[in-house]
């Protein structure tokens, strides 16, 4: 059996992919999603947890510019946060909706379901840890993370090869 000797990718890759479990969550916005808002595009999830300072804020920005540098393709991607203990200053809310326009932030509720814990696991000590970003195909399947504090250029990278390659969304 051939097998090749590494990878190119720069995330980490989920093996087996993992399909998201059905959910429901209201976005800061007042609207509701479900699964089937991954339908169809390449997600990105940002996990983020608190007060949405400094750090987080620096995330939203990466993702909405690996969005962007993805020229032509930019439709085929989308961008979700999943905010855990939402902490918001007055007037954030209107803030982050304002910088970070298509942007679509959950809150999770206070009891997580199981199920979702563990299709966000990747390791033993946290499964949903802050600050990572998870790459969701247009099947709503997990298929690859970046750690918290990841170079958003290897992200962009893969992004491209991903979509250059796939046809996933086309259908």
């Amino acid at each position: 059996e051939w097998r090749p000797a590494g990878t190119s990718n720069y995330g980490q890759l989920i093996t087996p992919i993992r399909p998201l479990p059905a959910f429901e969550f209201e976005t800061l916005s007042g609207d509701r999603i479900d699964a089937t808002f991954l339908r169809g595009k390449w997600t990105l999830v940002y996990l983020a947890q608190g007060a949405c300072a400094e750090p987080c804020v620096r995330q939203l920005y990466n993702l909405r510019q690996v969005r962007l540098a993805q020229g032509k393709n930019i439709d085929r991607i989308q961008r979700l946060m999943l905010w855990e203990l939402a902490d918001l200053r007055p007037g954030q809310r209107t803030e982050l909706t304002e910088h970070f326009p298509g942007q679509v932030m959950a809150v999770l509720p206070d009891r997580v379901p199981a199920e979702l814990l563990e299709t966000f696991a990747v390791d033993e000590q946290d499964p949903m840890r802050a600050g990572r970003v998870y790459l969701v195909d247009p099947l709503g399947n997990i298929m690859m993370f970046y750690a918290a504090g990841f170079d958003p250029n290897d992200l962009k990278k893969d992004l491209k090869r991903l979509l250059t390659w796939s046809k996933l969304d086309e259908q």
